[in-house]
């Protein structure tokens, strides 16, 4: 197997290497073309990693494609995932506990059929994650992922399965993981185990008193926006019409009631007009949202068939967890995976299962980035205590369950996603599923059209995506091998850039990194203070994190002239990730942003303060950053450190206590004021004696523990045993 494992990576360089770049089209070229009259083969409206996903699918199958999104590429779901690209341990776990549960004796035959069909999926992960990982290595990379454990015996167990108690005693967690490195044909790094005193050098920042052991095991990472734009730009490189911020404003039937296009509007333009975009097939990619697309076609009493799924991350400081390694949770209070990720230098926590409405724009729940933080200090040593305040970004993201409301069975059940044909009005829809599988996704959905569509299928070939890699690894007249691992070193001394800018541009651009550098605005590149590289105006130039955000001023241009970008938000958000990273410096960039692109788009100083403003709405609504937003906040949960912060803010003579005014105060600080009846209750509670005195440890454990609290996790437990609270937690 690891002889066949290093062919198979022999054969993927050898096609990187006969691949060369293409030119696609600019965006206004694509609206041009929508706008031209040409009757294309296929329309999928949506944007996202699926939609995207399947107009490269069948535009590479000879089809002639259009995609349209009503804001920007990975405005959605697809931008704020957890970032994994994971080949189903959830899945297979699950499948095998349901297969060896006594329940299976019932019906063994249905049981074994059930599991067949869940290994399938697993195999297809697992397949999906390879594609990524060899064939598209600038945009991906392996992180290991340290699983503590902190008992010989769990209980409860984990997936309420009594024998996988005896897990951390018996080894039978290292068994799977090995099994996991099998199933991969061993194209993965190896599974393996640290002892505690390892486990301190290599992750410091874990409690490792506690800790017996820990089983370490791979996946893989990428830059998710990164990657949808990649892959709507491949696809426009073969031919496809994408375009961005062009809403569908109405559907277009024929005589017999069948989707044969819809009326859209450009919406980077104000009062732009509508034109009609016409084609034989309809496909909608609109995720959580696709229940507002089919009320375009169906009419506003449709019955929903996607429920909204929300999870929230937060961005931590890089010192709270190592650069190179990752950790999961796989028990957290409410029985879902948190993981704990270095991610662009810097630590990503997530994530929560919330049932929601689907919300493009969704505020980020207060109560929920609470939640990540009080999980983080679980296994974090005592010498880290996690504040508020060192949340520096934080953003929620809304998954699709869906299921089909035209399936005559339940065929389909093995998969995670689903495809759906309408059987009057011929319009099919794609939703669910995760990152990983985007590709497979797109496959299985192209497949079923061209099955129902005689006059489609004639005019497409077999599928070509699996060999296909994504823009940014081909020949360029500037590295014209191809993309290679010290492609940065090459780019670095070439252009003598600092590493890190280097870095960055290579694992966002590829082997197209050169082009976005001849951006740069003339006479602006300067040596540098130590002489070292040249200076390359960056995007946020702020004393301490100049190192730290590599992210430069020639990518504003290049997001303009190559890669779509329409709004300020798209450059902070998706082309670069600074909003992800940091909310507080993507606003304090927004100014520079609005100036650039108003210099590139020739923006008059109304259009200028119009974009401003409509930038800033957007990134006020999508990240919540250091300072917390309690407006709409029910859990009054406080991780411990900003309790204390409060309670030594009020006891300004140190006295170890607090009277009535000093907690009434301290509650405000913590952003929930008290009225006078709750400031009494509340004494009662913590000062049973009546002394009018209160010592941090009644305060903290009374605050933590208040009636607000109990009732929303006692909601929470309601939620989950009604099936509300999802334990899945693939997208995110």
């Amino acid at each position: 197997l690891g002889y066949q494992a290093q062919k198979r990576r022999d054969l993927v360089h050898e096609k990187l290497r006969s691949v060369e770049e293409k030119r696609f089209p600019t965006r206004d070229e694509n609206l041009q073309r929508l706008r031209s009259g040409e009757v294309f083969d296929v329309l999928v409206i949506g944007g996202g990693a699926t939609g995207a996903g399947v107009a490269m699918e069948a535009q590479l199958r000879g089809l002639h494609v259009a995609c349209v999104e009503q804001e920007d590429f990975a405005s959605g779901t697809s931008s704020k995932s957890t970032k994994l690209l994971w080949a189903g341990s959830r899945y297979l776990v699950k499948g095998l506990v349901k297969l060896f549960s006594p329940s299976s004796l019932k019906d063994p035959q249905a049981s074994l059929h059930e599991f067949y069909g869940t290994w399938r999926m697993v195999l297809g992960c697992f397949r999906e994650r390879g594609y990524m990982l060899e064939m598209n290595p600038h945009l991906t990379n392996w992180v290991p992922i340290a699983v503590p454990m902190v008992k010989w015996i769990i209980w409860p167990p984990p997936f309420d399965y009594p024998p996988a108690a005896l897990g951390p005693a018996t080894g039978l967690f290292v068994l799977f993981f090995k099994f996991y490195d099998f199933l991969s044909g061993f194209t993965a790094p190896s599974s393996y185990v640290m002892s505690s005193a390892r486990a301190q050098d290599e992750f410091p920042q874990l409690d490792t008193r506690r800790i017996k052991y820990v089983s370490v095991f791979y996946e893989g990472m990428h830059n998710d926006a990164r990657t949808n734009l990649s892959i709507a730009f491949t696809a426009a490189a073969h031919g496809a019409c994408m375009t961005n911020y062009t809403q569908v404003k109405r559907m277009l039937f024929d005589s017999s009631g069948v989707a044969c296009g819809a009326e859209v509007v450009d919406m980077s333009e104000p009062g732009a007009t509508p034109f009609q975009v016409r084609a034989r097939k309809v496909i909608y990619a609109g995720g959580p949202f696709t229940d507002g697309l089919r009320e375009l076609s169906e009419g506003k009493d449709i019955k929903p068939v996607v429920n909204g799924s929300g999870g929230t991350h937060i961005v931590l400081p890089q010192y709270y967890g190592p650069r190179h390694m990752g950790m999961v949770d796989m028990q957290t209070s409410r029985g879902s995976f948190l993981f704990f990720l270095p991610w662009e230098g810097y630590t990503l926590v997530g994530t929560t299962d919330v049932k929601t409405k689907p919300d493009l724009h969704h505020e980020v729940p207060e109560d929920e980035i609470q939640y990540l933080i009080n999980e983080c200090e679980k296994y974090l040593s005592p010498n880290l205590q996690v504040r508020r305040r060192d949340v520096m970004s934080a953003w929620y993201g809304i998954r699709p369950l869906a299921f089909d409301p035209h399936a005559h069975d339940e065929s389909s059940a093995s998969r995670d996603h689903v495809v759906s044909h309408h059987p009057t009005n011929g319009i099919t829809f794609v939703s669910g599923g995760k990152w990983t599988t985007w590709r497979e996704m797109a496959e299985d959905t192209v497949d079923q059209v061209l099955e129902r569509h005689e006059d489609l299928r004639s005019l497409a070939g077999p599928s070509r995506s699996l060999e296909t890699p994504l823009i940014g690894t081909g020949r360029t007249e500037f590295f014209p091998d191809g993309y290679h691992e010290n492609l940065a070193v090459r780019l670095s001394q070439e252009f003598d850039l600092a590493h890190d800018v280097a870095q960055h541009l290579v694992r966002n651009y590829g082997t197209r990194a050169a082009e976005v550098l001849s951006f740069a605005e003339e006479g602006s590149v300067k040596g540098s203070r130590s002489g070292l590289y040249k200076h390359y105006p960056r995007l946020y130039e702020g004393a301490a994190a100049t190192t730290g955000y590599p992210y430069l001023e020639a990518e504003v241009r290049y997001a303009v002239a190559r890669e779509y970008a329409v709004s300020p938000a798209d450059i902070l958000a998706r082309r670069t990730r600074l909003a992800f990273l940091n909310s507080t410096a993507a606003l304090l960039s927004l100014p520079r942003v609005v100036q650039i692109m108003g210099d590139c788009l020739g923006w008059d100083e109304a259009r200028r303060r119009l974009e401003y403003e409509k930038a800033e709405r957007v990134l006020n609504a999508d990240f919540a950053g250091p300072v917390p937003n309690k407006q709409r906040a029910e859990l009054r949960t406080a991780c411990t450190a900003d309790v204390k912060s409060a309670f030594d803010m009020m006891d300004r003579r140190g006295r170890g206590y607090l009277s009535p005014p000093g907690i009434e105060a301290a509650a405000q600080e913590l952003g929930f004021p008290l009225t006078k009846d709750e400031l009494a209750e509340a004494m009662r509670e913590m000062d049973p004696a009546g002394r009018g005195e209160v010592t941090f440890p009644a305060f903290l454990a009374w605050w933590n523990s208040s009636e607000e609290s109990h009732a929303i996790k006692e909601e929470f437990k309601r939620s989950r045993a009604a099936g509300f609270l999802t334990t899945r937690s693939s997208m995110f």
